[in-house]
This record gives structure tokens, sequence and C-alpha cells, in this order.
């Protein structure tokens, strides 16, 4: 019996010895599988933000590519505008060197035309002694002519009232001869009238009596004659043609 219950005590001690080493194997299982619950979590957490991380990522690299294409867009316009900016280039140095070449030639040019200019420039000082000296002479032939034009319209004038003397002496001659040839007083008498009428009346107009004098050459017409020539631009004497103007005609004022 003291057997069973040392066998029972020892298998007790046994069994406590092994549930207290099953509790401590559980508790080590136990914590570890907290560790493995921790570590899980830890990968999933550390799953999770690489998740992020690579949709992040896969975000930026779209973004990235989306940059690389509209990069690559604005690199090809600004090389087709580097192009053109080139081709616009060698077009300038074209014009550029015909702008050259043809400035030198206007050069060329415009040293011709100054040598032209400067013996232009001489010629037109030759020309301008010449000309002054023809001028010159020419002012000494206006004055001779304007000396011999004086001359010869002091002379005419002379003859034209010698001519007008010889007509008034044929008047006077034939006045005579008309008186000689009379048969009565009466007769001379209506004849004299006559002429002296004749005398009086206007020369111009013959119908108007003669009440206007010409200062210029003291020839003697009416008033309306005279003013109606003067205003038609007519201003030369009806006579001797010599000119006058508005001053040169006055009324006459013959008393009875």
């Amino acid at each position: 019996m003291r057997m069973e219950e040392e066998a029972l005590l020892n298998e007790m001690e046994v069994t406590g010895q092994a549930f207290e080493d099953m509790q401590e194997q559980n508790s080590r299982l136990i914590q570890q599988l907290r560790e493995k619950d921790d570590a899980n979590f830890k990968l999933m957490s550390e799953r999770i933000k690489s998740n992020q991380l690579h949709k992040l990522a896969r975000e930026e690299k779209e973004v990235l590519n989306e940059q690389v294409v509209t990069l690559a867009t604005q690199v090809e316009a600004q090389n087709q505008v580097v192009r053109k900016l080139e081709e616009k280039e060698r077009i300038l140095q074209n014009s550029v060197a015909t702008v050259e070449k043809e400035l030198a030639l206007r050069q060329q040019a415009m040293e011709v035309h100054k040598r032209k200019a400067i013996e232009s420039a001489q010629s037109a000082a030759d020309l301008k002694l010449h000309l002054e000296k023809y001028h010159a002479q020419m002012k000494e032939a206006q004055c001779v002519v304007a000396e011999k034009t004086s001359a010869l319209e002091a002379e005419a004038y002379k003859t034209k009232r010698l001519q007008e003397e010889i007509a008034q002496l044929r008047r006077k001659v034939e006045r005579m001869k008309k008186i000689e040839m009379a048969g009565t007083a009466d007769e001379v008498m209506a004849e004299e009238i006559r002429e002296y009428k004749e005398t009086l009346t206007c020369p111009s107009c013959k119908v108007k009596r003669k009440d206007a004098v010409l200062s210029k050459c003291f020839h003697v017409f009416c008033y309306d004659c005279l003013r109606t020539r003067y205003e038609t631009r007519q201003r030369k004497c009806p006579k001797c043609n010599a000119a006058f103007g508005a001053n040169d005609y006055h009324r006459l004022y013959l008393s009875t």
C-alpha cells in the first residue's frame, strides 16, 4: 500500500513536473506565437507599407513617364525650333552676304558719284562764273537797249508830234483854200464851226466831247473812253500807244 502511495506520489510528482513542463512549454509556445503574431503583424505592416510604396512608386513612375513624354515632346519641339532657327540663321547669313556685296557695290557707286559730284561742282562753279559774265554782259546790253528804246520812244514821240503838227498845218491850208473858194462868209463860218466841233469831239468814240487829258502824252479824249480802257486793261493811248496808269488821266474843265 505504501509502495502504491509512493508510486502514486512519484507519478503525481512526475505528472506535476510534466504539467509544469507542459505549462512552461505552452508559455514558451504562447510567447513564440505572440512573437510570430508580432512578426506577422510587422510583416503585414511592412507589406502594406511596401504595397503603398510600390503603388506610390508606380504612380510616380507613371507621372515620370508622362513627364518624360512631355519633355520628349518639348525637346522635339525645341529641336524643330532650333532647326528652324538654324535655317533662318543660314538664310540671314546668305542675306547678310548679299547685303554686304550690295553695300560694297553701292559704296563703289557712291565713290563714283562722289567723284562725279565733285566734277559737277567744279563745272557748276565754272558755269556760274560764265553765267555771271553773261549776266553782266546782259545787264550792259539791257541798259544799252533801254537807252536806245528810250531814245527811239523819244524820237517816235517827236515824230508823232511833228506828224500831228503837219496834219494841223494841212488842215489849216485846206481851211484857207476852202475860205478862198467859199462864196460867202456864212459858208466859211459853218465850215469853221464843223472843224471846231470835230476838234472838240473824242477821236476814240467820235460821240462825246473831249473832257480828259493823258498826262503822259497830253492827248485829249473823253473821260469815259479813258476809264473804260483802264478798266479793261487796254491801258495805252489810242493815238500814240503810250502806256498810262490810274493817276495819268484827268478831267478837263473848260470855262465859257
